[in-house]
């Protein structure tokens, strides 16, 4: 910087003559940061729903016990066995007489039945879509 004007030079009586004190000039930036908005959206979402049909076929599995008295004295106790898709569990108790026997009380047999049955209903599911719309420009 050129300035027409001359450092003051200031003498105490404790300075001496060669000590000058010159005055720095010294330059500052500030910087500012703002925000601004350059574009605006508007998002939209919106729930529908919609009917879909169900047809399927649903199998289902029932099971049937009986109780099928015996009563006779075996020599062996039975296993656990299947007859004709039935399944056969033996139950016994023993008898004490003379001579031990085994005596078949009972079975339980427990037969499987399968059916198959239509299936159909309407059903409202719901679903979501979203849009979206842009309500200014840049300036």
């Amino acid at each position: 910087m050129n300035s027409d004007k001359q450092p003051e030079i200031k003498n105490t009586p404790n300075e001496q003559p060669e000590d000058l004190i010159i005055p720095l000039v010294e330059e500052r930036v500030e910087i500012e940061k703002k925000q601004y908005v350059k574009s605006q959206f508007q998002v939209e979402r919106k729930t529908e729903t919609k009917k879909v049909d169900i047809n399927e076929k649903l199998m289902s599995r029932q099971a049937e016990i009986k109780h099928v008295p015996i009563g006779q004295y075996i020599s062996d106790i039975p296993k656990i066995r299947e007859e004709n898709g039935v399944k056969i569990i033996p139950i016994f108790e023993e008898h004490i007489e003379i001579v031990k026997k085994i005596y078949l009380k009972e079975e339980i047999r427990i037969e499987s039945h399968e059916s198959v049955n239509e299936f159909k209903s309407e059903e409202t599911l719901k679903y979501q879509t979203v849009s979206q719309k842009k309500i200014s420009t840049d300036k």
